[in-house]
């Protein structure tokens, strides 16, 4: 049954970033926490499914690609993935309550980056700027697989084409899943190759979210669905926050 709602999940999660080009772990993990998944194990499926959708979008783009800074920015986003995985492997210890507090707040944080932080694009940017968002993509990717956030303000801070904004991204995190995954399984041991594997199995389901998500892509505005997709975040992450407040209250009382 769980690994049924997962392909759910992640089918759903996958059609959402083909079209709005965010938001694929922002959502997945919460979700496979509510279905009884444990933290280590929803990241992991999560990258994988994540992972795929990632190949299929950068093979669609991969001309639009400049993988020069990318590959400068790499060994610092290197760095924070050491971090974030060192934080996962603490958060994993933490009760369920602690962790859905812990997600709600970066999912918060995610949607108040995407809403009010504005970047006016410019022909170069200074290193320490592509430095910053690098190592907390790496961070951030290592503690959730979400490493995404950060490098919305880098791309958006240059005068690129709409393809290579896209694209570039999904680039980015590519290049962290081998040390990503190899990390994961020197921290958690056989169970999360396993699960990389069983993550692996769901390629038919996010290959035909990704080609769904294109076609309807040239038919729903892409604004309205970014506006749907962070109004659901929203009400997801104070969801997060909010339960475990209320339910310490009740128990209290």
């Amino acid at each position: 049954m769980e690994i049924f709602l997962a392909g759910i999940i992640l089918f759903i999660c996958s059609f959402v970033q083909t079209i709005a080009g965010f938001a694929f772990s922002l959502l997945a993990i919460p979700l496979l926490l509510l279905c009884g998944f444990d933290l280590p194990s929803s990241v992991v499926l999560s990258m994988t499914a994540s992972m795929m959708q990632r190949m299929l979008l950068v093979h669609k783009c991969q001309k639009n690609i400049d993988w020069k800074p990318l590959l400068k920015m790499y060994p610092i986003s290197i760095l924070g993935l050491v971090i974030g995985i060192f934080a996962l492997k603490k958060a994993a210890m933490l009760d369920q309550d602690t962790i859905k507090l812990i997600f709600g707040i970066i999912i918060l944080m995610a949607v108040g980056m995407r809403l009010f932080v504005r970047v006016e694009p410019r022909n170069s940017i200074p290193f320490y700027f592509s430095a910053l968002a690098a190592f907390f993509s790496g961070l951030l990717n290592g503690f959730a697989n979400i490493g995404g956030p950060p490098m919305v303000l880098w791309v958006l801070a240059h005068k690129w084409s709409k393809d290579r904004l896209r694209a570039t991204i999904p680039a980015f995190t590519l290049l962290m899943i081998p040390v990503q995954l190899i990390l994961l399984a020197v921290g958690f041991g056989l169970p999360i190759l396993i699960k990389f594997a069983e993550g692996l199995l769901f390629f038919p389901v996010i290959l035909v979210a990704v080609y769904l998500g294109n076609l309807s892509s040239h038919k729903l505005s892409t604004s309205k669905v970014r506006i749907l997709i962070i109004t659901l975040l929203a009400i997801t992450g104070l969801a997060y926050i909010i339960y475990p407040i209320i339910k310490k209250y009740c128990t209290v009382a």
